[in-house]
């Protein structure tokens, strides 16, 4: 099977750094060239309607794109400003326009399904992991230290504590533990605007857009990935399915219904809440981080590939209109048969 993954035009494929999406294209294409599948990632205006060619989407504008070319297509939806910004917005209309022309769209938070009432063309896929590359310390540090790894801000304002660095914080300075954030460089824009965060003298800022390598040695060297979340278009997102794959107890915000193991849930994000999550971690950390050991591989990016391959193999088969309920029985058939 031919696929075309369409590259954002933001960020370069695979990234050198920080980038979502662009990371996530990424791994589709290795895991589905695994499974047999021959991908391309190409820009917009290299992608032409060929016979028996999946084409997926990952921006709403480059959905509509394809859509006014007459290129059938599959969307995915990553931008929670959708939900911040409300149903009233153009960044929601869009989002929606681009659904309504799929094929078959997917988010990658399950409550976006219900907040997308007005089409049943968005189902739920998840996120992964490369569990062969994300992968546990061989013995989990002896001293608990905590860990924050995020771009925060939203909307172009820096100083929105989306990502909950203040939580996090706050609760290692009450509990006197060492606490690490990591990210993109914008990130001291935030710090700019709640400098006093900076007064705690446990805390390790590490802003210079690491590296892999860098990345999976802050979650092998730390005890329990901190992550209060007000809102996020993955649900996990990237760094909790990467934390999950090191073996790295989370204590953190969450809407799936799927289980996360090793997983602290907190039930509303405040301090509070933070330092009691972090406190029952430590408390049962051993349980925690054994169960993280033996799910982490089937969080894998290849179960999700081998789902996306599926719905891509189904979507070749429909060769006139996709209403919703052609719509509904592809996914459903691909779902049963991973």
């Amino acid at each position: 099977m031919k696929i075309i993954q369409v590259a954002t035009g933001l960020i370069s494929i695979p990234p050198n750094g920080w980038g979502a999406v662009e990371r996530i294209i990424w791994a589709y294409k290795n895991r589905l060239e695994r499974l047999g599948d021959v991908v391309e990632v190409k820009y917009i205006n290299q992608v032409e309607r060929e016979p028996n060619t999946i084409v997926h989407v990952h921006l709403a504008n480059l959905a509509l794109d394809c859509k006014s070319r007459g290129i059938p297509y599959i969307y995915s939806l990553h931008d929670h400003h959708t939900e911040w910004y409300g149903k009233d917005s153009w960044v929601f209309k869009q989002n929606l326009e681009a659904m309504k022309g799929s094929i078959i769209s997917f988010t990658h938070a399950e409550y976006l399904i219900d907040y997308f009432s007005e089409t049943d063309k968005l189902f739920y896929l998840p996120h992964g992991a490369d569990a062969e590359f994300f992968t546990p310390a061989v013995e989990a540090p002896k001293e608990h230290a905590l860990l924050m790894i995020a771009n925060n801000g939203l909307a172009g304002d820096s100083s929105i504590d989306r990502k909950g660095f203040r939580y996090g914080i706050e609760a290692a300075k009450q509990l006197d533990l060492p606490i690490t954030i990591a990210g993109h460089p914008d990130n001291k824009n935030f710090f700019d605007h709640h400098s006093d965060l900076l007064d705690y003298s446990k805390l390790t800022l590490k802003l210079t857009n690491p590296t892999d390598d860098e990345t999976r040695e802050l979650y092998q060297s730390h005890t329990i990935f901190v992550h209060p979340s007000m809102l996020e278009a993955g649900h996990p997102n990237l760094t909790l399915m990467e934390a999950t794959a090191c073996a790295v107890p989370i204590v953190g915000t969450y809407k799936g219904s799927k289980h996360m193991d090793g997983m602290w849930v907190i039930p509303k994000i405040d301090t509070e809440e933070v330092i009691r999550g972090v406190l029952e971690t430590i408390k049962t950390y051993g349980h925690r981080r054994q169960e993280m050991l033996t799910v982490r591989e089937s969080r894998d990016w290849m179960e999700v590939a081998k789902m996306l391959h599926k719905c891509y193999k189904y979507a070749l088969q429909v060769n006139d209109y996709y209403d919703s309920h052609i719509t509904q029985k592809l996914y459903i058939d691909a779902y049963s048969q991973v």
